[in-house]
């Protein structure tokens, strides 16, 4: 009688382990999801009409945590020192390998345009990034076509644009 009894209560034990770990795996679409982690991106700005290459690439990281947030930098050289922070931002599955991605940006101080420094002249105020991304599961890498969108410290759009990119797991 005792060794039933125990054995009723280890299987309870067990039962009551297994339910949070089993019942939870399914139903986060984010834990499976190979675009979880660290890249390194190669942005390029474009032309939002042709697709022609507007300036060098440069280089950003883009963080994908498992709760569909992230977080972003850049090397983008048209800024002034310090002037735009990190970003931060959310994500989601958009179908089979493919997401959408939205990260905002402060731009702490305006600046005037300087053609030496290949800054266009930014007000203080945000930089949103809008994507479509593409993970080719074969490869590990993704591609991204993005909007671009800055607006002044009311929220009013001054200046937009568009982007490609490519990334590699950092």
């Amino acid at each position: 009688m005792r060794s039933h009894t125990w054995q009723a209560w280890a299987l309870f034990v067990v039962i009551g382990l297994a339910i949070p770990v089993f019942g939870q795996s399914g139903a986060d679409p984010y834990k499976k999801s190979q675009l979880v982690g660290t890249w390194q991106v190669q942005v390029t700005q474009v032309d939002c009409s042709s697709g022609t290459q507007l300036g060098p690439p440069f280089t950003s990281l883009l963080t994908f945590a498992s709760d569909g947030t992230m977080a972003e930098d850049t090397s983008n050289p048209g800024f002034g020192k310090g002037q735009r922070g990190g970003g931060q931002g959310t994500w989601s599955s958009a179908g089979q390998s493919t997401y959408a991605a939205t990260s905002w940006a402060l731009i702490k101080y305006t600046t005037k345009p300087n053609q030496k420094t290949h800054n266009p002249g930014f007000n203080a105020g945000q930089q949103t990034i809008s994507q479509n991304i593409t993970l080719d599961t074969q490869s590990g890498k993704w591609s991204s076509t993005a909007t671009v969108a800055f607006s002044d410290a009311s929220g009013n759009v001054y200046r937009s644009g568009c982007a490609t990119a490519s990334a590699t797991p950092f």
